[in-house]
């Protein structure tokens, strides 16, 4: 008996003085939880205004960005070479932005605050796209040399599409190269490349039923007459065509080369590779077409 009511009152010891350890804790604790509770809200609060600043320039970047693209000139596109590589360098004036953009785009993504993004798809296209192709230089084309025939492997990334920037490419690279040539085995993106700039009025063409010669304006008479004599040699050489040639029918060329040709000219030359092809073993080309530096 008299155990338990020791037990009794050391309970109820243990029980007054924990409650004078909870008042204690209890008076103590709400001016400390509040002033932290109002310096996290500051905080946050403070946060998100940056954020939101960091969308509205993100936004202010995508538009300015679409509207250089959309203004961009084939002239301002340049060519940085290795071998027979040639990568593709575009103004740094959009590349610049491109970087600015991908890296605010990468804050939001990491604090999850990218629901003001707009248009949302295409920012975050194009922030992977400059990471994996503008900044590392990664956007490249060759050349089968020395008949220059073109080839784009991995083409354009997405975010780049829809601003003709193909068309533009091919043009900067037959102003570098002279005159390039699409293969038989062109995609049909590339054949749309082609198509497009036949109809430009500063691009002379020789066109062929499985391939087209772009040959650029302004070279000489008799640059474009040795480029236009090999193109039909390689025709006769290789057996792509195992008949003579016939203008307007198998071989179609520009108003205004075959006004500086001479369609006289021209039919002799066809007339005449048609025999003497049979019986050269030079290669086309290899003393006009382009060679890379390095070789």
């Amino acid at each position: 008996m008299k155990d338990l009511i020791k037990r009794i009152l050391k309970e109820e010891t243990e029980v007054k003085e924990m409650g004078l350890s909870m008042r204690k804790v209890r008076v103590s604790q709400p001016k400390n939880y509040l002033v932290k509770s109002l310096i996290d809200k500051e905080q946050g609060e403070e946060t998100k205004s940056q954020l939101k600043k960091m969308t509205q320039q993100c936004n202010k970047l995508y538009s300015q960005i679409d509207e250089d693209l959309k203004n961009l000139r084939w002239q301002d596109i340049e060519f940085s070479e290795k071998g027979k590589f040639l990568y593709v360098i575009l103004p740094k004036r959009i590349t610049n932005k491109m970087k600015d953009l991908t890296e605010l785009y990468d804050e939001l993504s990491e604090n999850n605050y990218t629901v003001g993004l707009n248009p949302l798809n295409r920012i975050s296209q194009m922030a992977a796209d400059y990471k994996e192709f503008i900044a590392t230089i990664w956007l490249y084309m060759y050349t089968d040399q020395p008949r220059n025939r073109t080839h784009f492997p991995k083409g354009l990334p997405k975010s780049l599409l829809g601003y003709n920037i193909g068309v533009k490419i091919y043009r900067s690279l037959l102003n570098k190269l002279g005159f390039i040539q699409s293969g038989k085995d062109a995609t049909r993106d590339v054949q749309e490349v082609y198509r497009r700039l036949l109809e430009m009025p500063d691009v002379n063409a020789v066109v062929y039923k499985d391939s087209v010669l772009l040959i650029e304006d302004g070279l000489t008479k008799d640059e474009v007459i040795d480029i236009v004599t090999d193109s039909i040699y390689e025709r006769y050489l290789t057996k792509a065509n195992t008949k003579k040639l016939v203008l307007n029918r198998s071989i179609i060329v520009s108003s205004k080369l075959l006004k500086l040709i001479g369609e006289t000219r021209l039919l002799n030359m066809m007339y005449e590779l048609f025999y003497t092809a049979k019986k050269e073993t030079r290669e086309p080309f290899e003393d006009i077409g382009y060679r890379s530096p390095e070789q």
